[in-house]
């Protein structure tokens, strides 16, 4: 299947972020240079992992009763493997980067969850859950493609390693959450606060829903995200749609400046999104949120930083 979706280079391979860079006079990015060693050595091990993303097929081909026990199979080996969520949905060109041709017939999307608590310690505490949340993707994804190809069926594991696939509308077909006005899915247990493990493969299985709880609707008077953002990158109002889904488009570039072009990791779109509490209806949850909130406001809504005396 030949994929049409445009895709965004990341780091320094992206035209639009070094053009950013030079016209701000810098040759390195403050958030690259100002992590800790451990840090990095967390994000060179989702790229040893690309290296086994495919692999040999089982010529002995595992049957199942129907697409229903196949997909049970599936969903039952990535809880074991520690995703929070996980749906199955039929692949499609746009799910797939342009030029990349990718001969199978479904995706299987899982959810890893971030722990919310940690965007009260502030921006690095943040950044270490989201890198070891990307880290568990890389792992799970990398073993459920060699689990389905032990099956007996072509499996390609799909993370921040190497990837094809563009995640959030696999993850809407796959009934996984609805997209928000700051360009994340919202998962209605886990709200904004979580990352993708993606595997593409023939294996026959029975396909999940699209799953809709109001997000869309909300994000149409609901402003946290666009207030927030130091960067005015987040359109209050502008919207445009995709495949029958309403897209608000953010401004990359004016979020690189203070996403790339400083030293502290910015999280703040999705750690000020309501849908952490609001669709699970969690107390635990919603006083976090209610203190993240507060130390915002102190510290002044559009401010890059999370507190006041950073």
């Amino acid at each position: 299947m030949q994929g049409t979706s445009k895709y965004r280079e990341q780091g320094y391979q992206d035209p639009l972020l070094v053009d950013v860079m030079k016209r701000h006079g810098l040759t390195e990015l403050p958030l690259f240079t100002s992590r800790p060693t451990a840090q990095n050595a967390r994000r060179n091990h989702w790229n040893e992992l690309a290296k086994f993303r495919d692999g040999p097929v089982n010529p002995q081909c595992t049957g199942f009763a129907d697409t229903a026990a196949a997909s049970a199979e599936i969903k039952r080996y990535a809880h074991e493997i520690g995703a929070q969520a996980v749906g199955v949905a039929a692949l499609t060109p746009i799910m797939i980067r342009e030029t990349v041709d990718l001969p199978h017939d479904n995706v299987i999307c899982m959810i890893f969850a971030e722990d919310y608590a940690e965007a009260l310690k502030g921006p690095r505490a943040t950044e270490t859950e989201a890198m070891e949340a990307y880290v568990r993707c890389a792992e799970a994804s990398t073993q459920m493609a060699e689990y389905i190809r032990s099956l007996g069926y072509p499996a390609i594991a799909h993370h921040n390693g190497a990837c094809d696939i563009q995640a959030i509308p696999a993850m809407i077909a796959a009934g996984l959450g609805e997209l928000g006005k700051h360009g994340s899915l919202i998962h209605p247990e886990y709200g904004a606060s979580h990352r993708p493990g993606i595997v593409t493969t023939t294996m026959p299985l029975a396909l999940d829903a699209p799953y809709a709880f109001g997000v869309q609707d909300t994000c149409l008077s609901c402003h946290l995200c666009s207030n927030n953002c130091p960067g005015d990158a987040i359109p209050l109002d502008d919207f445009t749609y995709t495949e029958g889904i309403r897209r608000w488009v953010t401004d990359v570039e004016k979020c690189y400046v203070y996403s790339r072009l400083r030293p502290e990791y910015c999280h703040i779109c999705v750690d000020v999104c309501p849908y952490i509490h609001k669709a699970n209806g969690d107390p635990a949850k919603k006083n976090l949120f209610k203190q993240y909130m507060s130390m915002r406001k102190t510290a002044g809504y559009k401010t890059p930083t999370w507190f006041q005396d950073e």
